[in-house]
């Protein structure tokens, strides 16, 4: 009988102001294996990613106290913030919103709701 297998030191934190959506993201997460925390405003995601240090962070662009944009600025000055992986998420996939996310500092962009497929392909650098 196989059983999933920790990935060991891999964490991963899920940002979006839609609850659900970061609850039900994070816990597909921690199926396949990862530690996960999750954050539904900027200003927790940034207070997280100070003290926790995940991996990769995929973060909303669209949220209403700080927006993704703002977020990943203020990620990307800090001594810590070139660690990290941090992902676009959004429902808005035109170009130019996808330019305007990788010119302030994501590494990646993906479309809401992130496919499995997808997500596994995003984490498999994790995994080496």
């Amino acid at each position: 009988m196989e059983t999933t297998k920790a990935v060991p030191d891999r964490r991963v934190l899920v940002v979006d102001d839609n609850a659900d959506l970061a609850e039900s993201m994070a816990a597909v997460l921690q199926l396949l294996g990862y530690e996960v925390r999750s954050a539904t405003n900027g200003h927790d995601a940034l207070t997280c990613m100070a003290s926790w240090l995940p991996q990769i962070v995929f973060l909303d662009l669209t949220m209403p106290d700080m927006s993704g944009v703002e977020v990943v600025k203020r990620a990307r000055a800090a001594t810590w913030g070139d660690s990290i992986m941090l992902v676009a998420m959004t429902g808005w996939t035109a170009d130019a919103e996808r330019e305007r996310a990788l010119a302030a500092g994501f590494d990646l962009f993906v479309e809401k709701p992130v496919g499995m497929e997808t997500l596994q392909a995003l984490l498999a650098p994790l995994n080496r």
